[in-house]
């Protein structure tokens, strides 16, 4: 008995100490943590999420998609007042069929004078707002944000849709406490999906329960007269099974940024859903994403993809004109290619259907994505070349890793020649063939082709990033360098600098050039082919003098023989890398250094020739150098031909840029011609 009595106080103790996670029951002991005790780093963390998604029945409306979240967030200091907004998106395309948030309720939590004290959201707070024609967002921030607060707050979503959102297992903050909870009913099948690439893996359980629905029946008997007639009602059980998903997480670490990674979104622990089939009470079928070729049938099936290809009489009249006697497909490609771009704007939204039509974005001169490039495969077309649209899903959007119909949200074109294939987007108005938007590149697409079929195409290779610098200087008696400099830019280097100066004037690009060079004076500035959208280069040049270029130091000068082309940090500092380092594209830069010496004086040491690579032949440095006479020439190149580097090879990546930054600020020592012939 004694035994027994002491088990039961045990159990008592526990409960009293146990977290409440009930909304609202905020302790004092919560509110008193001032920093987290796994991850002190952390400016805020999450003390409990829950989220319940169901299918809710009712003889009306049939099933409803329902999910009910609640989020308790402890915001430590300033830095954390960021997690006080939250953005839930819904889908509203201006119809009655859209999804409808409701049952907001949130309150930001406080001591005062020993006391949890509690400050309502207020409606003031809350708006709704449209981010484009398919998509709204609930946007609100909880009131009087204060260091060592708690913010908490729930909702319920509501979709006619049979789909279910991506779940977060893993955010950008600690979380001590997730619970999820996925009731689906039999009829409705979905592939689920765990991001293979997070390192934090969180456990799902899956399991069967039973669910009852009483559904009532109504029926009308009697005479032909209303006075005879009789209504009598039925009410009988609708049993079916359900699978039930449930994951019970703590202690789950941040989801920490690492430099040189697009998107980290990509090494998230998240649960993707795709609908996958239905099958009915009465064993009745119907697939939507089973494999790759039923999922692009429905796509190009749709009115606005497949059905917008196959217009062409808004554009027939002036494509006529603009193609008049010539006769060379490349120049068809590039007068189709850059009219596109001239003729719509691009109004920032993504999408792999047209938002507006292809007819009406003609006319307007403004269109989505899906608008722009899915009116150039037609022109393309048009004019008897073999162009199709090819679907892409975004850095920011993932990787469709599984036959998904929501796995891609943007759209190329493509032209399939003999033993290439040519990949254009118009959305920017200087990309180039094969030279696509940093947003655009992103593992594979998968072109639609007309008659059907559909394959990959490889975005993971495209032209390298080229840069060419000649930089010239004499070292004048002032310790002044005076010289010139020529670029010359070419591919996604010509696109950047374009986009980058694009409506900037004059003496704004003279201030940027000097930017960090120095008490450098730039004159005669000159450039080749900036309008010249048909070019893949830029080429320019200016002349320069740099004041206390050179260091003197008793009799001798210490020259860096780059100047301000110099790479003077190693810009990898981490100890060790969790994901792989991006690079967008593959990297190709020279620069021949042609250095007068200042009349008396001789070199005494200079740095040594040296060629180094990294990773066979994925990365190499070459550092070259040669005198003749009074002349100095250094030649150094740097390639990086993969776009990636793996976290195992990173840190022989480090090593191998420390080598150029060593390298390259390495100084060269003069001294003058009479002391040297004495020493």
């Amino acid at each position: 008995m004694k035994n027994v009595f002491s088990l039961l106080c045990l159990l008592i103790v526990s409960y009293i100490h146990a977290q409440d996670y009930r909304f609202g029951k905020i302790s004092k002991e919560e509110l008193s943590e001032t920093s987290n005790a796994k991850a002190p780093e952390a400016h805020a963390t999450i003390l409990y999420v829950n989220e319940e998604v169901f299918f809710q029945y009712t003889e009306n409306e049939g099933f409803t998609v329902v999910k009910e979240v609640q989020k308790r967030i402890k915001i430590y200091d300033k830095e954390g007042v960021d997690w006080a907004t939250e953005h839930v998106p819904f889908y509203d395309n201006g119809s009655s069929n859209v999804e409808n948030l409701s049952e907001l309720k949130g309150y930001t939590y406080y001591l005062k004078d020993g006391k949890v004290e509690k400050d309502k959201l207020d409606k003031d707070n809350v708006f709704r707002e449209q981010t484009n024609q398919y998509w709204g967002q609930l946007k609100f921030t909880m009131p009087n944000i204060t260091d060592g607060c708690i913010v908490e707050f729930k909702y319920r979503k509501e979709s006619p849709f049979i789909a279910l959102d991506d779940v977060d297992f893993q955010y950008d903050i600690p979380v001590k406490k997730l619970e999820f909870n996925a009731r689906i009913p039999e009829y409705f099948y979905f592939n689920k999906y765990l991001n293979p690439k997070a390192k934090y893996v969180a456990k799902i359980t899956e399991s069967q329960r039973n669910r009852v629905e009483n559904v009532n029946s109504k029926q009308r008997s009697g005479g032909a007269g209303f006075s005879n007639t009789q209504t009598s009602f039925d009410s009988s059980k609708w049993e079916f099974k359900e699978t039930e998903y449930m994951a019970d997480l703590e202690d789950i670490p941040a989801l920490v940024e690492e430099p040189f990674v697009d998107n980290m979104d990509m090494y998230r622990a998240t649960a993707k859903w795709e609908y996958a089939m239905y099958k009915g009470p009465d064993n009745s079928i119907k697939n939507y994403s089973t494999d790759w070729e039923s999922v692009i049938k429905t796509i190009y099936d749709h009115s606005s993809f497949g059905g917008q290809l196959s217009k062409s009489n808004y554009f027939e009249k002036d494509l006529d004109a603009l193609l008049a006697n010539v006769t060379s497909n490349t120049e068809r490609i590039s007068l189709i290619y850059n009219f596109v771009k001239s003729k719509v704007a691009w109004n920032e939204f993504y999408g792999d259907y047209a938002e507006n039509g292809v007819k009406k974005a003609y006319k307007d001169g403004t269109g989505n994505v899906g608008d722009i490039n899915l009116m150039l495969t037609a022109m393309l077309r048009y004019a008897g070349l073999n162009a199709n649209p090819v679907l892409i899903s975004t850095k920011s959007n993932g990787i469709p890793l599984y036959p998904t119909r929501n796995g891609f949200n943007y759209i190329i074109s493509a032209i399939e020649v003999p033993n290439d294939v040519i990949l254009l987007d118009a959305t920017d108005r200087y990309a180039l063939p094969n030279v696509l938007p940093s947003r655009a590149i992103n593992w594979q697409g998968r072109i639609v082709r007309e008659q059907g079929s559909s394959a990959w195409v490889d975005l993971l290779h495209p032209v390298s990033e080229d840069e060419k610098t000649t930089l010239q200087y004499k070292i004048n008696p002032d310790l002044s360098a005076e010289g010139r400099v020529y670029v010359k830019l070419s591919n996604s280097a010509a696109m950047k600098f374009r986009s980058k100066y694009d409506n900037m004037g004059d003496d704004e690009r003279l201030r940027d050039l000097e930017e960090d060079k120095g008490e450098i004076e730039i004159s005669n500035y000159k450039i080749k082919n900036e309008d010249d959208l048909n070019s893949p280069t830029v080429d320019y040049s200016y002349t320069y003098v740099l004041k206390n270029a050179v260091e003197s130091i008793g009799d001798k000068l210490y020259v860096s023989p780059m100047l301000f082309y110099a790479t003077t940090e190693n810009i990898f500092k981490q100890e060790k890398r969790n994901y792989s380092l991006e690079f967008t594209y593959p990297k190709d830069y020279h620069y021949t250094v042609s250095i007068m010496l200042p009349e008396g004086y001789t070199v005494e040491s200079m740095p040594e020739s040296t060629k180094v690579q990294f990773n066979g032949n994925e990365g190499t440095f070459s550092f070259l150098v040669s005198q003749s006479a009074n002349m100095v020439l250094i030649k150094s190149s740097f390639q990086i031909n993969s776009t990636f580097v793996l976290p195992s090879d990173y840190d022989q990546f480090k090593q191998f840029f420390g080598m150029l930054v060593e390298k390259e600020t390495e100084k060269m020592v003069l001294v003058k011609s009479e002391l040297k012939g004495t020493e």
